[in-house]
């Protein structure tokens, strides 16, 4: 029998587990996610290792391998839920304000608050030196995952009239990342005075100081 032609009622069944299934998986992945941060934490600058992470997490590797390959795949999962959650953070803290130049403010500051919470700098901190030593954050597909955070800017910076929006967006965004990268490096999070130049820097450096 086709799907188009299943009952509803046989489809509506088919759904109703699946979506288990799904909660089910999202829930274990989840769980193995969390494990490996607070396992990199805790081990860095060592590398973490698959049978600590599934300890932690409390599950086998039989589990661990029905979603990742291994861990660099397991990492970079790390890093991409991250960034997806620091992108949902700036688009928040960002939609507060309608002026482009208080958009870009918001976005510059609320990447620095990522370093200025001590629990989420040194997971964030040990996940990132992982990734950096393997190089799995220079092949495009980590690569893509930065340019999401940079191209929040591309709105703001076509509204101040910016001949080259996206291009500009890349550049603050590399910017703000080697500083990020830096600390994170050296284990040290920006001072108030660091913090207020870097947003003076951006600012100016699309010329809206003067708006």
């Amino acid at each position: 029998m086709e799907w188009q032609e299943v009952p509803g009622s046989v489809r509506a069944a088919v759904d109703r587990a699946l979506s288990r299934h799904q909660r089910d998986a999202l829930g274990e992945v989840e769980q193995i996610l969390d494990a490996a941060l607070r396992v990199a934490e805790r081990v860095s600058p060592a590398e973490p290792k698959v049978a600590d992470i599934v300890a932690e997490a409390g599950t086998s590797n039989q589990t661990f391998y029905r979603y990742f390959a291994g861990k660099p795949d397991l990492l970079l999962a790390v890093v991409e839920r991250g960034l997806v959650r620091v992108g949902t953070y700036l688009e928040h803290q960002m939609a507060k304000h309608t002026d482009p130049v208080e958009q870009l403010v918001a976005w510059v500051e609320g990447l620095l608050t990522q370093l200025v919470r001590p629990e989420a700098a040194r997971q964030g901190a040990a996940v990132m030196q992982q990734m950096t030593t393997n190089g799995r954050m220079r092949e495009p597909a980590g690569l893509t995952l930065l340019d999401r955070v940079g191209a929040l800017l591309v709105a703001p910076l076509t509204t101040l009239g910016r001949p080259e929006p996206a291009r500009d967006a890349q550049v603050l965004q590399e910017t703000l990342m080697g500083v990020l990268q830096r600390h994170v490096v050296n284990g040290t999070t920006p001072d108030a005075a660091e913090r207020a130049h870097l947003v003076g820097f951006c600012v100016r450096a699309v010329g809206a100081d003067g708006r």
